[in-house]
């Protein structure tokens, strides 16, 4: 793993975390969404980000790539892991 990946995971990471919280303080009724903007806007800002990090890279593996994860979930799926 390249530090361009590892950092790319670890942003994925703590805004998984940051978006976790946030959600859970919204259910558990700590907040409204009105109350806390500063929380809010980073919240969507960050959620539209993981959309188009996904998008960018479902639609971006290159043919031969996919099928080299088609082939690893096969094999997984025959040993039962």
């Amino acid at each position: 793993m390249n530090p361009r990946d590892r950092l790319a995971t670890a942003f994925l990471l703590a805004a998984g975390a940051y978006l976790g919280f946030y959600v859970f303080g919204l259910v558990m009724g700590v907040f409204s969404p009105g109350e806390v903007l500063y929380f809010t806007i980073p919240a969507g800002i960050l959620v539209l980000v993981l959309a188009v990090l996904s998008i960018r890279k479902r639609r971006g593996a290159p043919p031969a790539e996919e099928e080299a994860i088609r082939d690893e979930h096969r094999l997984r799926e025959k040993r039962g892991f």
